[in-house]
């Protein structure tokens, strides 16, 4: 009985880490980063209503998903920019957006 128990505990945790695993996995596949801002990673909220979740906002597809993680790219780029970098201009961060809009977000 000592045994079953254990087995079950452990088979247990086993589906649990699985589970964080494939919760905690990144949808945005872009990994252009200008001025070292990358885009928000897309997650698995938990909610099966609103599956993806972008800085802690869910989203119910994962177009939409994309939209929010190429905005916030974006506007951090921009933002980045206009304060003065040195490193990044305002059109870097706009051609950045055209490239990964393109890539990712309006085929979908």
């Amino acid at each position: 009985m000592r045994f079953l128990t254990a087995a079950l505990a452990l088979f247990s945790v086993v589906a649990l880490t699985n589970a964080l695993a494939i919760r905690q996995a990144n949808s945005q596949t872009f990994t252009g980063a200008l001025g070292g801002i990358a885009a928000t990673p897309i997650l698995d909220s938990g909610n099966a209503d609103r599956p993806f979740s972008v800085g802690g906002a869910t989203f119910v597809n994962l177009s939409a998903a994309l939209q929010r993680s190429c905005d916030q790219q974006f506007n951090g780029c921009a933002n980045l920019a206009n304060g003065g970098s040195q490193e990044v201009a305002f059109a870097d961060c706009q051609a950045q957006k055209g490239m990964l809009f393109n890539e990712l977000c309006m085929p979908l």
